[in-house]
């Protein structure tokens, strides 16, 4: 019987291996994170495993190419958070085709909003403990990159934010609308949230790649309220 493969795994040695090369690393980070977001759900567990592995590769990576490392964790970060800018894009297509002019709340789509509203802080989260192993030098580097970002705030996080702003009460008011056939299909896509979603980032991902290919322009974050 052939053994399983482990995605995390796999997903780490990649980015290890296309870090020490050292080129276009925000791009390739980005790309690599994007990849492995389109295979799965997108739930925030699911989010938080992929920017794990993402993160410890970076860091191998930046060992076995001996690299200069003065950029290579803030470039990393910044291409995480590129890859997670197209999540909250597709999120928010993905919540518009459901709700459309609607006001009702769902349970499994309330959850959705929670999880994508602790994205910022999740992410984050994530990066700091995929490097807590690494030595010294490296450490005191991630550190330096996550606490400006913990301090500016995440491109995520601003898009987060607008987001909310937009459909975030929308979602939570209490239903008024009657149960039929037309609301029961809204229900039910709803339920799906996630990988309506997943799909939607495929979309976006590939229109991405099919145009000229540079990491998203980085957006003016602003500290979460």
């Amino acid at each position: 019987m052939r053994p399983m493969i482990d995605a995390d795994e796999m997903l780490k040695q990649m980015t290890a291996q296309a870090v020490s090369q050292g080129e276009s690393l925000r791009s390739t980070v980005r790309d690599l994170t994007l990849q492995a977001l389109q295979s799965r759900e997108l739930s925030l567990a699911q989010i938080k495993s992929v920017v794990g592995s993402v993160a410890e590769g970076v860091n191998l990576g930046a060992i076995q190419g001996q690299l200069d490392t003065d950029k290579v964790f803030s470039q990393a970060l910044a291409g995480m958070d590129d890859a997670l800018l197209k999540v909250v894009e597709a999120s928010r297509i993905a919540l518009h085709q459901i709700t459309g002019e609607r006001e009702f709340r769902d349970s499994k789509l309330k959850k959705s909003l929670d999880d994508l509203e602790r994205l910022e802080d999740e992410f984050l989260a994530t990066v700091k403990k995929a490097t807590s192993g690494a030595g010294a030098p490296f450490k005191s580097q991630w550190s330096g990159a996550l606490q400006e970002s913990m301090s500016a705030g995440t491109a995520t996080g601003a898009q987060v934010v607008a987001m909310m702003d937009q459909y975030g009460d929308q979602v939570r008011k209490a239903a008024r609308a009657q149960r039929d056939a037309g609301f029961r299909a809204v229900h039910a896509l709803a339920q799906n949230f996630a990988t309506l979603a997943s799909g939607v980032l495929i979309g976006l991902t590939e229109a991405m790649q099919q145009g000229a290919g540079k990491p998203a322009a980085p957006s003016t974050a602003r500290k979460r309220r």
